[in-house]
């Protein structure tokens, strides 16, 4: 089994040779390094140049020169692509300035055997940063729970850069199609990894900040946002709700139409004209969903009818009961506009969700 550390650099002359020491002291089996500089002004790439001329040892260092400074996630990619074309079977990505500890090696390589990917993890049991300020500790929990919320990822810690890849993995997913060239790299490829069910592991590790340098994390946080949500778009889960949210749009529309129509021109009983107007919605709104949002194809559709016109019954009670406890909280308000819509709004909000789980997990579930 060949192994290859993959350290992207820029600036990072006062870490990178002690890091790549501290590194084959360790004594690991066939691990070479690679280190992948954008270019640094500071002459990073020469600093490794002068050490690995003399190099006659069974582990070796290489240097990937690239031409600019174009993000973490480009560098990685480059650095993984050269690592497939040169045989090597394990990847381990790891920052240049000792925030991961060489010294936890070792156990992820091994755990490598029976995972694709492994995760040092700063936030699993056992794990812990040093040497944090208080708001980039909540600045990074926010980031992974948010990441982990709108992506709907397992892993504790999603955001996290010090990982082991298999070959299998890196040669199965497209490289070139990656989206992200900064720090939510690392969120991608845990994303790309769950989706093609890959397995994955986290072992516990203590995150210590830089010792020496300059941090590279500033003005990372607006393009990583912008990342995530890139990401939830590729997402089947995420398209089927906004197109759930959008014929639930249009089937309120049929709904109030025909209620005014049949209540107002026809002058039907109210009751009985909401009721008409409910059923012709409902059913709108399963013919488009069944076709359009979930592109289902079970046969039996009267069953998958009453279950659907049955979970928007059950939508339609709790709209109405939703609202009842919401004007509590409106009952200050002086606008007479918003306290009446808020109420609306935050029950038609509460019942979409419901609506969306209850159709897709049950009247439209996926067989396979």
């Amino acid at each position: 089994m060949k192994n290859v550390i993959v350290i992207p650099t820029y600036n990072e002359k006062e870490n990178i040779t002690k890091l790549i020491a501290a590194i084959f002291a360790l004594k690991l089996r066939n691990t070479d390094i690679l280190v992948v500089d954008d270019n640094s002004p500071d002459g990073t790439s020469d600093a490794v140049k002068k050490i690995t001329k003399p190099n006659t040892s069974q582990n070796h260092i290489f240097i990937l020169d690239r031409t600019k400074k174009e993000g973490l996630g480009k560098a990685y990619v480059a650095g993984f692509k050269w690592a497939l074309a040169n045989g090597y079977d394990k990847m381990v990505s790891m920052d240049a300035d000792f925030s991961h500890d060489p010294k936890y090696l070792p156990k992820m390589l091994e755990k490598s055997n029976e995972f694709d990917v492994v995760i040092g993890s700063r936030y699993t049991r056992g794990g812990k940063i040093t040497g944090w300020q208080w708001h980039r500790y909540l600045n990074s929990w926010g980031a992974v729970f948010f990441t982990r919320l709108i992506l709907g990822l397992k892993p504790k810690d999603v955001t996290a850069g010090y990982k082991c890849y298999s070959r299998k993995f890196l040669a199965k997913i497209d490289l070139n199609n990656i989206v992200s060239s900064g720090y939510a790299f690392q969120v991608e490829m845990i994303n790309l990894a769950q989706e093609g069910g890959f397995k994955i592991a986290e072992i516990p590790i203590t995150f210590a900040d830089r010792r020496v340098g300059q941090s590279k994390i500033s003005g990372e946080l607006r393009r990583s946002v912008k990342a995530v949500f890139e990401l939830a778009k590729r997402k089947k889960f995420y398209r089927q709700f906004v197109k759930f949210g959008i014929v639930g749009v249009g089937g309120t529309l049929i709904d109030l139409v025909i209620y005014n129509i049949l209540a107002l021109l026809f002058h039907y009983n109210i009751y009985f004209a909401r009721t008409i107007s409910f059923i012709l919605a409902a059913t709108n709104n399963y013919i488009l969903n069944r076709r359009w949002t979930f592109k289902n194809k079970d046969k039996n559709i009267a069953k998958q009818y009453f279950q659907f016109f049955f979970i928007s019954a059950i939508g339609l009670g709790l709209n109405l009961l939703i609202m009842h406890f919401a004007q509590n909280l409106v009952k200050n308000v002086q606008n007479e506009i918003l306290k009446l819509n808020i109420p609306v709004v935050i029950a038609i909000l509460i019942v979409l969700v419901w609506n969306f789980f209850a159709n897709k997990y049950w009247t439209f579930k996926d067989k396979k």
